[in-house]
């Protein structure tokens, strides 16, 4: 905690203080406006909600979401070491079997990314998981279609055409 020498006031002081016209810290007008959050743990989970696709994978990632994470009991030898925390984690309640079984494998990868033993079991909440919004699908247009009557290899030939032309707007490869 910094100690401003000329006021005599810590960054966490609650008392507001004198006129100053010299350099303030940042510090000071962050910690009263994000203390909470990031007394609580408020650093670990936004890196778990911004990297939660690659650590749960685009299979999980899509029907789970990290919520919040609660400390656990401290531990009686922890000697100043962090407790690990229980992250709540929503859960699509069509999926909550197959997250159940995959979440030691969760547990570690969550771990491993963030360098240090900071999440200790998972708490799964059966809520509703808010989908990403889908990239917008091109329109096709359909291959302009002939008024005349076809013989039957004239008819197969103008369906793959048009089956190339499908596949040539979506961009797939083939």
């Amino acid at each position: 905690m910094a100690v401003f020498h000329d006021q005599g006031k810590s960054i966490g002081s609650p008392k507001k203080a004198d006129a100053y016209t010299g350099p303030v810290s940042v510090g000071r007008f962050v910690a009263p406006i994000a203390g909470k959050t990031l007394s609580r743990g408020g650093t670990v989970l936004a890196e778990l909600t911004s990297e939660w696709a690659t650590i749960a994978g685009s299979s999980l990632a899509g029907y789970t979401s990290p919520a919040k994470l609660t400390k656990a009991a401290a531990e009686p030898d922890s000697s100043g070491r962090p407790t690990p925390a229980v992250l709540h984690l929503k859960v699509d309640p069509a999926k909550a079997l197959e997250v159940q079984y995959s979440a030691p494998q969760l547990i570690e990868r969550i771990n491993q990314t963030l360098g240090y033993r900071a999440v200790s079991g998972l708490r799964l909440v059966q809520a509703p998981v808010p989908r990403k919004a889908a990239a917008p699908s091109r329109s096709l247009k359909p291959a302009p279609a002939k008024n005349e009557q076809l013989a039957p290899e004239n008819r197969l030939s103008a369906a793959l055409a048009r089956m190339a032309h499908g596949v040539k707007a979506r961009g797939c490869s083939g």
